[in-house]
């Protein structure tokens, strides 16, 4: 097991290093991002209009009222099935590092949002894609739960690739609507992961039942 969470350790070590690399790339406008940027745009502006409209409807999912309508059902499912601790650690990763983070990081960047192509209108700085981000913190922080909870090694694998399809669709949707770059999408991926892993590292052994708390009344 020590093992294991070294090798992750160094792993998500060298994601938020390469983070760093990219949003700094970002920032600096290089010649990379808008070639990786235009490589990926173009085909998904250019897709079918039944796959825009459902992009435009499944993005909607992400927006800050669906997501604090989903998370505040499910955390009082967790607490309803004596997970107190589940609910809290998925709460804080959910509202407090997608939310903050994610904020601060665009007003360090200041990155304009795209405007040559929209199916949708929205304000604010484009990097990171705050959808990608709180998507990937969610379904991150929902599958460190299951993880905790769940012992047949199939049913994770399922929820493992149906998480990853979520996540996928929604950086996806950010760029057929036109609100985002693709290097926004990716940029929030990463910052997504770093901050869900760091969150389940700290608070591994700790994520798992109810409070006890004592009773010093004599």
């Amino acid at each position: 097991m020590k093992t294991t969470w070294h090798r992750s350790d160094l792993g998500m070590g060298i994601l938020a290093l390469f983070w760093l690399c990219w949003s700094w790339a970002v920032w600096q406008h290089a010649a990379i991002i808008a070639w990786f940027d235009q490589a990926i745009a173009l085909p998904l502006h250019h897709s079918p209009e039944w796959f825009q409209t459902a992009m435009v409807h499944y993005t909607h999912l992400g927006d800050p009222h669906s997501i604090t309508t989903l998370t505040l059902i499910i955390g009082l499912v967790l607490i309803l099935i004596r997970q107190t601790k589940g609910a809290i650690f998925f709460w804080f990763n959910t509202w407090v590092l997608a939310g903050y983070g994610n904020y601060l990081v665009k007003q360090l960047i200041e990155r304009p949002r795209p405007t040559a192509w929209r199916l949708v209108q929205i304000g604010g700085y484009s990097y990171p894609s705050g959808h990608s981000t709180t998507t990937t913190i969610l379904i991150g922080s929902l599958l460190v739960i299951a993880y905790d909870l769940l012992k047949n090694q199939q049913l994770k694998r399922w929820l493992f690739g149906l998480g990853i399809a979520i996540i996928l669709l929604m950086m996806i949707s950010r760029i057929v609507v036109g609100v985002h770059y693709p290097s926004d999408t990716l940029g929030g991926l990463m910052l997504g992961t770093c901050l869900t892993y760091l969150s389940a590292r700290l608070s591994h052994g700790h994520r798992h039942g109810n409070f006890k708390f004592k009773n010093h009344i004599h």
